[in-house]
């Protein structure tokens, strides 16, 4: 993670990390995202999502206008990636070499996915096989 990444991250925290990792899923499903899926994906009001996507539009990281459709900037989609990258990367290390089952596999890569580096991440998922490829938008 470069120096930038780490100052965007301290910026955005680890709430706007899970947003901008449910906005790539549904971007990656649907081509854009609704404030009504990110609300139903997060388990959170339709008001806490539209803070949020104000906070990333002013970030650089999404485009953002009220009513219409979410989506992720080339900045954005490199963020998303990486965010989901690592969480599927130690959902697979946690389910595949720790032994957990798959929902506290993913309870744990939520918090973990937030405190580790991306690199040490994926120093994890070369310990996989096959390597954990990072997902593509």
């Amino acid at each position: 993670m470069n120096d930038e990444h780490k100052k965007l991250s301290k910026r955005i925290g680890r709430s706007g990390e899970d947003y901008l990792e449910a906005i790539g899923h549904l971007c990656h499903k649907n081509g854009a995202a609704q404030v009504s899926d990110i609300a139903q994906m997060l388990g959170v009001k339709k008001p806490s999502v539209t803070a949020a996507m104000r906070k990333l539009a002013d970030h650089g990281l999404i485009e953002y206008q009220q009513y219409a459709p979410i989506t992720l900037t080339r900045e954005g989609q490199r963020y998303a990636e990486r965010v989901i990258s690592s969480h599927t990367i130690l959902l697979r290390f946690m389910t595949e070499i720790a032994g957990l089952s798959h929902e506290r596999a993913d309870e744990a890569a939520c918090l973990i996915e937030h405190i580790l580096t991306y690199e040490e991440i994926s120093a994890m998922g070369a310990k996989l096989n096959p390597p954990a490829e990072p997902p593509r938008f």
